[in-house]
């Protein structure tokens, strides 16, 4: 039994130790305060992601995980699946559809442009 137990504890030590957990951005498109609320829980959503931080002006989504968890494009695809596009991941037109007036960036020119927002936007609908 002793054996066992040395043997499941250094399986252990040999999985934390390959355990990493690194922080990586990726461009998400989104428009206002709920925007950022629904991207972030969404992330959050997965086993393994320790925190997500949208910046809105920045259109950037910054997520620290842990690798052995998290697959980043599988996080980028759920929140693609809800309407805004996530890395190389473009929502489908009826899930963006779905989304809020208020969240449909690709209907307003400074964020089309220029993948960023104007002075000022981006504050309504914050949670």
């Amino acid at each position: 039994m002793k054996k066992i137990l040395m043997i499941a504890a250094a399986l252990l030590l040999t999985v934390a130790a390959n355990a990493k957990v690194v922080e990586k951005t990726f461009t998400v498109r989104g428009h206002c305060g709920m925007c950022k609320n629904r991207i972030e829980t969404a992330a959050k959503g997965f086993d393994g992601v320790q925190s997500a931080a949208y910046d809105l002006k920045a259109q950037r989504l910054t997520l620290t995980y842990e690798t052995r968890q998290v697959k980043p494009n599988q996080v980028l695809k759920a929140i693609a699946a809800m309407g805004y596009d996530a890395g190389k991941f473009t929502a489908p037109q009826e899930a963006y559809d779905r989304l809020e007036a208020c969240c449909r960036y690709r209907e307003i020119p400074e964020v089309n442009e220029h993948g960023h927002h104007g002075e000022g936007e981006g504050h309504h609908h914050a949670e």
